[in-house]
């Protein structure tokens, strides 16, 4: 990835966490919404959104609720990075499972028999 792409991987990142904190209390109430990473494509014309929802009890759901209001979420995204990006790229939205990861690798090494007497 250039550095270019990088940094306005950075940029989307940074300008559209707090737009899904915004949705998220609207159209998912109790529930929050962070945005774990962001990938751009070379072109920018498109930008693979990672996000971890906590506090929900279907995050597939979760998950389905913010691709439906994905235009809203573009077209704010548009307003307050659009001086500085000439296109803005389409967001898919991902489930970032990292922390799922964690939590099983943890429970594995829990249940570990050292071997320890």
């Amino acid at each position: 990835m250039s550095i270019r792409t990088e940094k306005i991987s950075r940029s989307i990142q940074r300008d559209l966490a707090p737009i899904l904190s915004r949705y998220g209390s609207k159209i998912l109430p109790g529930e929050l919404i962070t945005v774990v990473e962001v990938v751009a494509t070379a072109d920018l014309g498109l930008a693979k959104i990672y996000i971890s929802v906590l506090g929900s009890k279907d995050r597939e759901v979760s998950l389905r609720t913010i691709e439906f209001h994905n235009k809203e979420i573009r077209r704010e995204l548009a307003t307050v990075i659009g001086k500085r990006i000439r296109k803005i790229p389409e967001l898919n939205f991902y489930l970032d499972s990292t922390l799922d990861y964690a939590q099983r690798i943890n429970k594995i090494l829990d249940n570990l028999d050292l071997g320890e007497e």
